[in-house]
């Protein structure tokens, strides 16, 4: 076989090592020894060795040639220790490695050990060496290693020389290399230079196989991993861990866990096949690193559009216009029930805006007692308040720098707080509590809510000028009700969700129109939580357990509300009020129990934990 492999060899030495190696492997390639401009006229003079084998600077002007691929003879530090070593036992002290920056770079440093002195020299170009050979002489090197100009000089200077060496092993991974290379002369060499470029810079092995099972191509991580075991028949190794319907599986290799997929290709109409290859430690570490990067503080999105599940037209576009605002800069409010999805929404949003790699921070105003607000959501400086951090603490919208930042019902907001908010949005900067020092700020607002926050502001409940601030891009999230072509298809998804099972769900007629004609005043929420309770039934789902589960027992109403509340004699005032609202959240939402008794959602959460109205 014509190869079209040329291996130019810089001094004799290596043309005998690369010689042996063919011998050895009984391979008909074609050996010259020549350096620099001699070497490229060589390969200029034979167009048809298209992959050239080289080293050092002859390797780099080889590269000035279009329409040639340079496989490099890699030279370890190791070899040059050998070198070193040499020197050392033959009674040299000073010693001066010159050569080019492709063999040695430039992060190595001189260095001594007892007697002995090294002068490490990476160099540019040929008059660079010959003039550094000629410096490290004058300063006291009395034997130079390094490459063929090097070495040259040193000849000029009557300087005790040694070419740095390439062994055997080098020279057979760069032989391997350019017969891979030639395997794939198919391609053009434009086409071989990019896919060869591409694929060594990717974490995963590449292993491309030809109908009748031949190696077509190898990139550097697959050899990497391939190479501890000695063995020649790759494919039969790799397609014997890995059944014809799988996709992919987990296989012992010598001492490693590696993943290995399969994917069939086809190429100019042959059937290939190419394995990724992966070793699972890597994998790990990967997970490892993404999740401390993004969940460090557990400020990332979950949700993607592509997660919400929907087959009505309203919510359909909706989800569209919501993809547009993506987009864009501007502040969001979001409008919606309790339950309908507004912080998945939120996330969506943030994960298809250019801010996706940055953190997405939810922050549920009406959870927050009032006298944290501040502090959470502004940060404080060193000493600002007995019992604050000795160093001080980001607020919630510094964290939230470069990303996004959810306000759940900010509706709940205290009016002092909406006034300083509203200086974090008009001005892009805040200030921590007890400091004097400004922030700037770069991030996006979504806000959220389930009340009327127009009606609020005239009734003197709610900021005007922050109303306007954040109402720039609008979404109303429809009910459950609302999108009642959903409820079936998200019922059987979450039914299949948390039962575990693909299958079929096995219900009554009755029991699926029950469903389907509650109210679902919870929406999707409220679903999900039914849908996990009928997840664990064992018999078919019955029209009286579904009402069951709804609460819907024939119960009216009135008897509901008017239900009376056993409250001991001797409770205190709070007492009652905390047994009287967790009796009413028993039978209701905290939205309902919040209108029934006239009071905020701050309010409630404040009578059910003890919390003082005043500090």
């Amino acid at each position: 076989m014509m190869h079209s492999v040329l291996f130019i060899a810089p001094f004799e030495e290596l043309t005998k090592t690369a010689k042996r190696v063919m011998h050895n492997r009984n391979l008909d390639i074609e050996i010259v020894t020549a350096s620099n401009e001699k070497a490229v006229q060589i390969a200029k003079s034979r167009p048809d060795k298209t992959i050239l084998i080289s080293r050092g600077g002859t390797a780099n002007d080889l590269k000035r040639l279009p329409e040639r691929t340079v496989v490099e003879i890699t030279t370890t530090f190791s070899d040059i220790l050998e070198e070193i070593q040499d020197a050392v036992f033959a009674g040299y002290t000073q010693i001066g490695i010159v050569t080019n920056n492709n063999i040695i770079d430039n992060t190595v440093k001189d260095f001594a050990f007892q007697n002995i002195k090294i002068w490490l020299r990476p160099c540019k170009t040929y008059i660079e060496i010959r003039h550094m050979v000629e410096k490290v002489c004058g300063e006291g090197a009395d034997y130079i290693i390094g490459c063929h100009q090097a070495v040259k000089k040193a000849q000029e200077l009557h300087a005790d020389h040694a070419y740095i060496r390439s062994g055997r092993i080098a020279v057979e991974r760069a032989l391997d290399e350019a017969l891979r290379i030639e395997r794939m002369r198919g391609l053009t060499n434009f086409q071989m230079e990019r896919l060869n470029a591409v694929i060594n810079t990717v974490r995963e092995g590449i292993v491309i196989f030809s109908g009748d099972h031949q190696p077509v191509y190898f990139n550097t991580t697959a050899q990497q991993i391939l190479e501890r075991e000695h063995k020649q028949d790759w494919y039969k190794v790799l397609s014997c861990f890995i059944r014809k319907e799988e996709k992919e599986t987990v296989a012992v290799l010598g001492s490693s866990r590696i993943l290995i997929k399969r994917i069939p290709l086809q190429m100019n109409h042959h059937a290939n096949d190419v394995f990724v290859i992966q070793e699972v430690r890597e994998i790990e570490k990967q997970e490892r690193r993404i999740r401390l990067s993004s969940r460090q503080s557990g400020f990332y999105a979950k949700t993607r559009f592509s997660d919400i599940f929907t087959t009505s037209s309203e919510m359909k576009h909706l989800l569209e216009r919501a993809e547009k605002f993506a987009r864009t800069r501007s502040n969001i409010l979001i409008y919606g029930a309790t339950g309908t999805g507004k912080e998945g929404l939120a996330q969506s949003i943030h994960n298809a805006s250019p801010r996706s790699a940055h953190p997405f921070v939810s922050v549920n105003c009406a959870s927050l007692p009032e006298d944290l607000i501040e502090s959470e959501l502004f940060g404080y400086a060193e000493g600002a308040f007995t019992g604050a951090r000795h160093s001080g603490k980001p607020g919630l919208f510094e964290m939230a720098h470069k990303g996004t930042i959810f306000l759940d019902e900010i509706g709940e907001l205290p009016l002092d707080v909406q006034g300083r908010l509203l200086r974090v949005l008009q001005e892009r900067e805040v200030m921590r509590i007890g400091d004097d020092r400004i922030i700037p700020l770069d991030i996006r607002v979504i806000c959220a809510t389930n009340r009327n926050l127009k009606e609020l502001a005239r009734h003197g409940k709610f900021r005007f000028d922050l109303y306007y601030r954040i109402n720039v891009l609008r979404l109303s999230l429809p009910s459950l009700k609302e999108r009642s072509e959903d409820i079936w298809p998200l019922f059987q998804q979450y039914f299949r969700k948390y039962s575990g099972s693909g299958g079929m769900i096995h219900i009554t007629d009755r029991a699926r129109q029950r469903l389907q004609d509650y109210d679902w005043p919870g929406n999707i929420r409220e679903l999900k939580n039914v849908a996990e309770v009928l997840a664990f039934e064992e018999e078919t789902i019955t029209e009286k357990r579904v009402a069951a589960i709804l609460e819907e027992d024939d119960l009216p109403q009135s008897d509901a509300d008017d239900a009376v509340i056993a409250v001991p004699d001797h409770v205190t005032l709070k007492e009652a009020e905390k047994i009287f609202a967790s009796s009413l959240l028993q039978r209701k939402s905290q939205a309902e129990v919040c209108r029934q008794l006239g009071i905020s959602r701050i309010t409630l959460w404040r009578k059910l934990h003890d919390v003082s109205e005043k500090k």
